[in-house]
């Protein structure tokens, strides 16, 4: 697995990627595309708990899900030079990526899709998207179009068995997509991409928090019930609603793909248990290393200062947060990091495997 980065200069690109949010967050970014298609994606400084973990995390999936589950765009580390000088919100390294679409292609995300072919089973209006939450996709499945089209929701279930075995914390309807032509006909689900806010990678620097979401991770898969006003600290409705739903859903979509998609279902327990084979016989193959002259110090709670600066407009609360955490990050220790990981997603493998094939 190759932790070396690549150095662009954002004068040098040949053009920029035009990505326009339409979820809860809305607005446009413009990530610079370099010869060979490469799209550099920056880490963000108003991200929700990001560090340069997110970035390693990117390359270490890509790696693993094209190695051992199905083709996926393989990520690299990188810096682009004068890129948060020109932007501002967005630091100057991240990752580069390979487009998963060609001339005459583009994306057609879940969102837009059924905004634009509505059906009462997605209840797309009630959509929202909030980073740390699991998605229910069982009524995804329900839809006419999933009905219809068995192929497609066969990769999808696929997809989101990936998303369960790496812990993904943000894989909501925008991060699932259709490859589309020029006339909008759908061609196929595009391959897995956005893979930062593993689980396993999150809060390198505060171990308890680490716990508690690696906690929350297993209780949704688990399926545990809720307990009543066990989230009642949350003020907003809407939020508390979806903790509600995502502490227990990732039970609901095992458990559903177990009773649809059988096929899926076999083919994910055999690769996922060599893939626990592999990690067993040569862990050293997929520790992280830390990357020459790449950023290697973890605070969770940087993003906050981005936040208050660039979404929020508020320079006076920026300055009182930088004042309070600019320099409370911790040099991120990889080959401890790294045994945690592995441990974790070997727990991972074991108790989704247990669901899927208890007769």
């Amino acid at each position: 697995m190759n932790f070396n980065s690549k150095t662009y200069r954002y004068a040098d690109r040949i053009g920029n990627l035009k990505a326009e949010a339409v979820g809860v967050v809305k607005g446009e970014k413009y990530f610079p595309v370099f010869p060979g298609n490469l799209v550099f994606k920056p880490l963000t400084k108003s991200k929700p708990f990001s560090t340069p973990l997110f970035a390693y995390a990117e390359v270490f999936w890509s790696h693993v899900i094209d190695r051992y589950f199905m083709p996926a765009p393989h990520y690299q580390l990188a810096f682009c030079q004068g890129y948060e000088a020109e932007t501002g919100k967005y630091y100057d390294y991240g990752t580069v990526v390979p487009m998963v679409y060609g001339e005459k292609e583009h994306l057609m995300n879940l969102l837009e899709f059924f905004r634009d072919y509505p059906d009462k089973k997605a209840d797309i209006d009630q959509y929202l998207n909030y980073c740390q939450m699991f998605y229910d996709y069982t009524d995804i499945f329900e839809t006419d179009f999933f009905q219809e089209h068995t192929r497609l929701a066969e990769e999808l279930a696929t997809h989101v068995l990936v998303s369960i075995l790496k812990g993904d914390q943000n894989y909501h309807y925008e991060n699932v997509a259709f490859v589309c032509d020029s006339s909008n006909r759908i061609l196929r689900i595009a391959p897995m991409i956005d893979h930062e806010f593993s689980t396993y990678f999150m809060f390198p620097d505060a171990a308890g928090r680490h716990l508690y979401w690696f906690g929350q991770l297993q209780r949704s898969i688990a399926g545990e019930p809720v307990v009543p006003e066990e989230f009642a600290f949350l003020s907003n409705p809407e939020e508390r609603r979806l903790m509600e739903k995502s502490a227990t859903c990732l039970h609901k979509n095992l458990l559903y793909i177990k009773e649809h998609f059988l096929r899926a279902v076999q083919d994910f327990t055999s690769r996922s248990a060599l893939l626990e084979q592999a990690i067993n016989e040569t862990p050293e193959d997929f520790f992280l290393h830390k990357s020459p002259g790449y950023p290697d110090i973890a605070n969770s709670d940087g993003y906050s200062i981005g936040k208050a600066r660039y979404k929020d407009q508020d320079e006076h609360q920026a300055q009182l947060l930088e004042a309070r955490y600019a320099h409370s990050g911790k040099p991120i220790e990889f080959d401890m990091v790294s045994v945690r990981i592995l441990r974790e997603i070997k727990e991972t493998i074991r108790q989704v495997q247990e669901i899927l094939l208890l007769s």
